[in-house]
């Protein structure tokens, strides 16, 4: 498992928006993003991130506290120690006060040409 030095989450909304601040959990720590740029409503953008310097055991977008969030595509930009930065993008989910997002993906293995 890598050390997470930061990541950065962009998420589409789709027709059911929410309210902020988005929040994230890590290790079962819930913190809200920083850095954030965009918004929550229906059919927005909205981008945030966060310097983690630890290891991610698990890594969760929260839903929000009340209500339902529809959400169209979620991409996570990582930087972990020892690795080059990836991107991992996920499909469509909608959450609820009751539900979060995986976000962590593990670093690509290394490929080599034999």
């Amino acid at each position: 498992m890598p050390k997470l030095n930061s990541f950065k989450v962009k998420v589409e909304t789709g027709d059911q928006g929410t309210a902020g601040p988005v929040m994230f959990s890590i290790n079962r720590h819930t913190l809200p993003l920083e850095n954030v740029v965009g918004d929550t409503g229906a059919g927005d953008v909205f981008e945030g991130g966060f310097e983690v310097n630890s290891f991610a055991h698990s890594l969760t977008l929260v839903g929000p506290e009340k209500g339902q969030w529809h959400i169209k595509k979620i991409t996570v930009d990582f930087d972990c120690e020892g690795s080059q930065p990836y991107s991992v993008t996920y499909g469509e989910v909608t959450l609820d006060e009751t539900s979060q997002a995986n976000l962590w993906q593990d670093p690509p293995q290394l490929v080599f040409d034999v």
